[in-house]
């Protein structure tokens, strides 16, 4: 059976389609990519069944306070910032304050979903700030080079 959901993450709404869950591997679509995603062996699949519409749905938990709220990320939409265009880790810095930097050239290597990628500035520019380290994970948007 094939379930459909609205998601929200991080003020992002998704349309998300789970296949079958009574079946390892599963297939999961996200706005239209659709994913294989295998289930362990020991997950209660019986689970990941709606309620009946005679049963209540399961109460939803709260959301946490601001004071056990998680942090929020760093985003700037200022013109010289190098944000991440994806959610991942950071390899290198390959920049350091004070260098110049043209449009095209690298400044960080990160990795996503087990790929290497380099992330280049978009414009000339003097490195101003290096908002991340090497290790570091990074939300998608996350500023992490500002240039001047």
């Amino acid at each position: 059976m094939t379930q459909r959901f609205k998601l929200t993450v991080d003020g992002v709404e998704y349309d998300v389609e789970v296949g079958d869950t009574a079946t390892s591997p599963v297939d999961v679509t996200v706005d239209g990519t659709t994913y294989s995603v295998a289930l362990p062996a020991d997950s209660n699949r019986s689970s990941a069944a709606p309620a009946s519409p005679s049963q209540p749905a399961p109460a939803r938990p709260r959301a946490p306070s601001a004071a056990t709220a998680a942090p929020s990320v760093a985003r700037s939409g200022s013109p010289g910032a190098i944000n991440a265009p994806i959610p991942g880790r950071i390899i290198s810095v390959l920049v350091n304050v004070g260098d110049s930097v043209t449009s095209g050239q690298g400044v960080i290597m990160m990795e996503s979903m087990k790929m290497e990628q380099t992330i280049t500035s978009a414009l000339d520019g003097t490195v101003a700030a290096i908002l991340v380290s090497p290790g570091d994970a990074v939300a998608h948007g996350q500023a992490m080079v500002e240039l001047s």
